[in-house]
């Protein structure tokens, strides 16, 4: 079966946060957020389902399997990075240590992004983890990378793992910075520029 390419319509959000969570719960770095498997499956669905992705500026893309979301990339507008554009002094969205620590580690992560021109946004990334390995994720960044760019920003920032690394790389991404959030987890911010040979 053919995989193709398309945005998302918002409606169908919480089916490609569902692969978003099946994607990433297993991750070490998603350990700390409840000892538990079945507690931490559920908080991180829960983290992607809440994500706000109907803002004007963002579009998600999805890799579709026929009708099926199997994996999806969303893109920020330049200038609508959600980074870029956090409130520094706000305090966190609920008073749970979860929502302190999510608001601390937006913080960390926006530091990869200070000193960086008018950029795009790449993030998250993710593909149903039984389907990974043929070729959706590259799918998935080649399209991103070109609706990012397509506006003639400086350049497109993603955060990403730093097992992840390399495969960005390979796809033209270099690094600008690392932050560890509290649980002592490495972040790699990384750009790709226009013009930079990639994908």
């Amino acid at each position: 079966m053919d995989v193709t390419i398309r945005p998302l319509a918002a409606e169908r959000w919480p089916e490609a946060a569902a692969v978003a969570g099946r994607a990433f719960w297993t991750e070490a770095y998603m350990r700390p957020l409840d000892e538990d498997p079945v507690g931490r499956f559920a908080t991180v669905q829960d983290i992607y389902r809440g994500m706000d992705v109907t803002g004007a500026a963002t579009t998600t893309l999805a890799a579709f399997a026929g009708d099926h979301v199997v994996g999806i990339a969303c893109v920020e507008a330049a200038g609508a990075c959600f980074f870029c554009t956090m409130d520094v002094a706000a305090d966190p969205k609920g008073d749970t240590e979860l929502a302190r620590r999510s608001h601390a580690l937006d913080l960390l992560i926006r530091t990869l992004h200070v000193g960086l021109p008018l950029h795009a946004y790449i993030g998250p990334v993710a593909v149903e983890p039984t389907l990974q390995g043929h070729g959706i994720g590259s799918m998935l960044v080649h399209a991103a990378w070109a609706l990012a760019a397509a506006d003639g920003p400086a350049t497109v920032a993603l955060d990403c793992d730093p097992r992840l690394e390399p495969y960005y790389a390979s796809r033209g991404f270099r690094r600008v910075g690392v932050v560890t959030d509290g649980w002592g987890f490495d972040i790699v911010g990384l750009r790709r520029d226009r013009g930079e040979a990639g994908i």
